[in-house]
């Protein structure tokens, strides 16, 4: 990505937030849309709060969101693995990512994938109906 197309993107959560504030229902989410690129560690976007200054909610979509652009495929990656996303979730846990909700998301999936029951590979000797 070049640099202008780069700002371009860094834009997306000061727009969302800004037509999100005209709309009555979606007011009480403005900051949390805002703010979910910002860093623990201060070096996000677009106003550079750290820690518990950034929404807690803004805090749960940043993880969210990143580990769903992880597993899903892009025009320029392949999707990562659900092992390969959680390890880069841990590595950003406490600069990029809030660690209690890196942690509080690991937990909630272990549990999702608990309760539903993984699919099981067809067998190469099952009969093709």
């Amino acid at each position: 990505m070049t640099d202008d197309e780069f700002a371009v993107i860094q834009r997306h959560p000061v727009d969302g937030s800004e037509i999100l504030r005209h709309l009555t229902p979606y007011r009480h989410i403005v900051e949390i849309v805002r703010h979910h690129h910002e860093r623990w560690d201060g070096r996000g976007y677009p106003d550079g709060l750290a820690g518990e200054a950034i929404p807690f909610g803004a805090r749960v979509i940043a993880v969210a969101d990143t580990y769903d652009a992880m597993t899903t495929d892009r025009p320029y990656r392949r999707a990562l693995s659900h092992e390969e996303a959680l390890a880069e979730l841990q590595r950003g846990a406490g600069t990029q990512f809030d660690p209690v909700v890196v942690a509080a998301f690991e937990r909630a999936l272990a549990r999702a994938r608990e309760a539903v029951p993984q699919k099981a590979a067809p067998s190469m000797s099952a009969p093709v109906s």
